[in-house]
């Protein structure tokens, strides 16, 4: 199973040592992640993925000599500016850092299960375009492995903690019977799947859902019964909702102040409970300066998630020595020298 001189290097950014701003300016869709890993390949490497989620971006490459310089120099500007190359792990350290991630060891919110789905969707993407090998093939699946182990078996995903149960406890923290709320849902991709799954499980009954694209807010309302609407109309509309959710992947806020402005003067006193899980932001953070109008981000919600961390700090522990251990072992088999 020996990879045969060949070296596994991680780099990249993630919220702990960016910010929402900058992660989003580096964050990639699908086909771009796959066409730069190709630029990679043509430049020396055997294999490469890019993971890009709303709290990480990062590359993983193979190769026996890998020029880093010239894959630095390859990189887009963003990534050379947000300091892709400053902290590089090789090998084992490497592998140990993909299990964290994938476990969600990593995660804003400690815990949390949808990362999993995240890498696997990658790998899964990456493989389809030829870009997995000897190296990457074992690494991320061991990875999913690992991750599952960690689930099944420790306490660290315990509780509220995923980005769709934290946004409905949330909500129901501020209104006393959520099935008397009205919902703006914006976003149709994975997030806001969650958040609607979420909210219907706590007795939501008016959700509307928009996007970007109609056909896929269509589309998600009507795996939830919900009903779908065109953004511009839906920010026109903004007074309507007591709830205003936003999971929408954008170069810049499109909800401003004014439209909340606007909103709340129609409300007429009325509360409206904001949460933009955008990266970059999906709503301009001086929303929250609006009378009557209470924004939250990510980083609010992963401080409610992680409430209770204090008392799984020995599960955190656990898991990360099962992470090591496996990482360990597969360096061990997989590089000359681990």
């Amino acid at each position: 199973m020996r990879a045969q001189g060949k070296n596994l290097y991680a780099m990249g950014i993630s919220h702990i040592t960016s910010s929402p701003d900058i992660i989003g300016a580096c964050g990639m869709r699908g086909g771009e992640c796959r066409k730069l890993e190709e630029v990679f390949i043509a430049l020396g490497c055997s294999e490469a993925l890019i993971l890009s989620t709303c709290n990480r971006v990062e590359l993983y490459v193979v190769g026996e000599n890998i020029p880093l310089e010239k894959i630095l120099e390859a990189m887009p500007k963003a990534w050379r500016d947000a300091g892709f190359g400053l902290n590089v792990a090789k090998n084992c350290d490497a592998v140990e850092h993909l299990f964290e991630v994938a476990s969600g060891l990593q995660s804003q919110m400690t815990g949390e299960t949808e990362i999993l789905g995240q890498v696997k969707a990658a790998y899964a993407a990456a493989c389809d375009a030829g870009h997995c090998g000897s190296v990457l093939n074992p690494v991320f699946q061991k990875a999913a492995q690992c991750a599952k182990w960690i689930r099944t078996n420790t306490d660290i995903g315990r509780g509220k903690i995923s980005i769709g149960s934290v946004s409905s406890e949330l909500a129901c923290r501020i209104f006393d019977d959520i099935s008397l709320t009205r919902i703006l849902l914006i976003g149709s991709g994975e997030a806001g799947r969650l958040v609607a799954e979420a909210l219907r499980v706590r007795g939501a009954e008016s959700i509307v859902i928009s996007s970007r694209t109609l056909a896929n807010a269509e589309s998600l309302a009507a795996d939830i019964k919900s009903s779908a609407m065109p953004l511009d109309s839906a920010i026109a509309d903004l007074s309507r909702f007591d709830i205003v959710i936003s999971a929408s992947f954008a170069d810049r806020p499109f909800i401003s102040r004014r439209d909340v402005e606007k909103a709340m003067e129609e409300r007429r006193g009325r509360p409206m409970f904001l949460v933009d899980l955008g990266v970059p932001r999906n709503m301009e953070a001086d929303c929250a300066e609006v009378g009557d109008a209470y924004l939250y981000n990510l980083a609010d919600l992963s401080r409610i998630a992680n409430e209770n961390l204090e008392n799984r700090r020995g599960e955190m522990e656990s898991a990360k020595k099962e992470t090591a251990r496996r990482a360990g072992d597969l360096a061990r088999r997989l590089f000359e020298t681990a």
